[in-house]
C-alpha cells in the first residue's frame, strides 16, 4: 500500500501539482480534514490534493488514474456523510476546497458557482449584483454535492430542485479531458448529472439561473409536544395546497437533545412575496407556541440555519404519500427511537432530529422545462410526498454501529410498512439525505436508470467512477 501511495503522489508532483499535495502530519493536510463538519468523514486519506482550477483538476485526475491500484475520492463541501462519500482512507482526496468563486454574468444573468463554496459566500456574492439563485438552507453546506444530487431549498416550490436550474456543467471526465455540459452540448450527460451525483466526472462550474433578490416573509413556530396534533393538521392542510400555492415553503423539525425533558418542535415558513400574515399560511396561526415573524433576505436567513456537528453522524430518510396517520406514525417511530438510545447512552447523551417537509411531484415540471432530470418524480401519481429525515448525533462511532443505525434501521422499516398497509408507500428516496445501505439512484424508475447507465459507459468507458472511487452511490450497483 505505501508504494502505491508513493507513486500516487510522485505523480501528482509530476503534474506540477507539488505545493498543493498535503501528507498526513503536515498542518493543511490537518485542516483540510478538520473542516469536514462531521466526524464520519475524517477518513485519514494518504494525501489530499488540492486544485487550485478545472486544469489542475484535470491534471490531478490523469495523476491519479495513471497509478496502478490507486481510489481515491473527491471532495466538494464534504456534507454528505453516507460511506465515505467524499473521503477516503486507503487512498486520495481529490479536495475542491480551492475552487470556490463565485460570479454572476449580467448579460446572460447566469451566476457561475464552483464546487467547493459554501452557500452562505455563494449567496452573499451574487445579493451584490442583486440576483440570487436556488441554493442550499444550511450555510455551511458545499456547492458541488447538494447540486449533483438534487438540491431541496427554500425556493424549491417555484423553482424546483436546485439542479433544475443549473443551465451548463463544466465537467473533468476519467480521461482528463474538459467538456461543457448543457442542453446543445452532450445533453445526455447534462440530464444524468441532474441528480446522478458523481458517477460520471468531476463538475468543476455549474453556471445556474438566477432571479430578482427580494426578502421574504420568515416566521418560526417554536412548540412543545402539546401542539403536535395540530401541526400534523396544519401541515396535511398546507402540502395539499402547495401545487397551487407555490410561493410557500415548510419544514417542521422535532427534536431531542441531553437536556431536553421533552421532543421540542420548531416550525420553519416562509412566503416568498413577503406578504406579511398571508392567507395561504393562516393554518399556522392557531398553533400554540411562541411565533417569530419577519421580514428577512436570504442572506440573513442562512445564516442561523446551520446543522454543526463535531460528532458521528447517520441520516437516514423516507417518503411516502402525504396522510395525518403516516405523520403521526412517523413521530411514534421516533420517539420509540429515543427511549432505546436512551438506554444505551448514559445521560442520553446524544441529539436526534426528526424532519418533516413537502415533496411534490408538481415540481416535476420545473425540470422537464430545463431539459429534464433523473429523478423521475413525475411518476408519482398517487399525490402530494412527505419527504423524512432522521439525523442522530453521538460521540461513539462503535455506538452508532451498534446501537444507532440497526435502531433507525427498525424505524423506517416500520414506517415503511405501515405506509404500504395504507397505499401510501413511495419508491423514491432523496439521495442527499440517505443513509449507506440505501440504495436512492435504483428509485429513480427504469427509464433514468438506463440513461444513467449509458451516460456512464460513455463518459467513463473504463469504470473510474464506478471503481476507482468507491464512495457514493453507483449506478453499477443498481440492477
Amino acid at each position: 500500500m505505501a508504494s502505491v501511495a508513493q507513486s500516487a503522489i510522485a505523480n501528482l508532483k509530476a503534474a506540477g501539482l507539488g505545493d498543493v499535495v498535503y501528507s498526513a502530519g503536515e498542518s493543511s493536510y490537518q485542516a483540510r480534514e478538520k473542516s469536514y463538519w462531521s466526524l464520519s468523514q475524517r477518513a485519514g486519506p494518504w494525501a489530499i490534493v488540492q486544485p487550485r482550477n478545472t486544469e489542475e483538476v484535470s491534471k490531478a485526475v490523469k495523476a491519479l488514474v495513471d497509478t496502478p491500484g490507486l481510489k481515491f475520492a473527491v471532495r466538494s463541501g464534504g456534507h454528505m456523510w453516507a460511506g465515505h462519500s467524499n473521503n477516503i482512507t486507503e487512498g486520495i482526496t481529490i479536495d475542491l476546497g480551492l475552487l470556490d468563486k463565485t460570479t454572476y454574468n449580467p448579460e446572460t444573468k447566469l451566476a457561475s458557482l464552483e464546487p467547493g463554496s459554501r452557500w452562505n459566500k455563494t449567496y452573499n456574492e451574487v445579493v451584490k449584483q442583486g440576483v440570487l439563485i436556488v441554493g442550499g438552507r444550511d450555510r455551511e453546506v458545499g456547492v458541488g454535492g447538494f447540486l449533483i444530487g438534487g438540491g431541496i431549498s427554500f425556493y424549491t416550490c417555484r423553482y424546483g430542485w436546485g439542479c433544475d436550474q443549473v443551465a451548463n456543467f463544466e465537467v473533468v471526465l476519467a480521461d482528463g479531458s474538459i467538456v461543457q455540459a448543457n442542453r446543445d452540448s452532450h445533453p445526455d450527460l447534462f440530464r444524468v448529472l441532474k441528480g446522478g451525483i458523481g458517477n460520471f466526472g468531476i463538475v468543476t462550474r455549474f453556471d445556474v439561473n438566477t432571479f430578482p433578490a427580494k426578502p421574504f416573509w420568515d416566521g418560526v413556530i417554536t412548540c412543545g409536544p402539546d401542539a403536535t396534533d395540530k401541526i400534523i393538521a396544519a401541515y396535511v392542510d398546507f402540502s395539499s395546497k402547495l401545487a397551487e400555492t407555490p410561493d410557500n415553503q415548510c419544514v417542521i423539525f422535532f427534536n431531542f437533545f441531553p437536556s431536553a425533558t421533552k421532543l421540542l418542535t420548531t416550525v420553519l415558513l416562509t412566503n416568498l412575496d413577503n406578504e406579511e400574515k398571508p392567507k395561504s399560511l393562516a393554518m399556522w396561526e392557531d398553533i400554540p407556541g411562541q411565533h417569530d415573524f419577519s421580514s428577512k433576505m436570504l442572506t440573513e436567513k442562512v445564516e442561523t440555519f446551520h446543522t454543526a456537528s463535531e460528532k458521528y453522524d447517520c441520516w437516514v430518510t423516507s417518503t411516502f404519500y402525504c396522510d395525518a396517520r403516516l405523520v403521526k406514525r412517523s413521530i411514534t417511530e421516533f420517539e420509540a427511537l429515543i427511549e432505546k438510545l436512551k438506554g444505551v447512552f448514559p445521560g442520553a447523551n446524544f441529539k436526534t432530529h426528526l424532519v418533516v417537509q413537502p415533496l411534490i411531484p408538481d415540481w416535476a415540471k420545473h425540470g422537464q422545462a430545463q431539459g429534464g432530470n433523473v429523478f423521475g418524480i413525475e411518476n408519482l401519481t398517487g399525490g402530494d410526498c412527505v419527504n423524512l429525515l432522521l439525523g442522530v448525533e453521538v460521540d461513539s462511532l462503535e455506538l452508532m454501529k451498534s446501537a444507532v443505525e440497526p435502531a433507525a434501521k427498525t424505524m423506517f422499516a416500520n414506517i415503511k410498512e405501515h405506509a404500504a398497509s395504507l397505499g401510501k408507500d413511495v419508491d423514491f428516496l432523496y439521495l442527499n439525505y440517505c443513509a449507506e445501505w440505501q440504495n436512492p439512484l435504483a428509485t429513480y424508475g427504469v427509464e433514468n436508470i438506463k440513461l444513467m447507465k449509458e451516460a456512464a459507459k460513455k463518459y467513463d468507458p473504463t469504470g473510474v467512477f464506478q471503481d476507482r472511487i468507491p464512495g457514493g452511490f453507483k449506478i453499477s450497483k443498481v440492477e
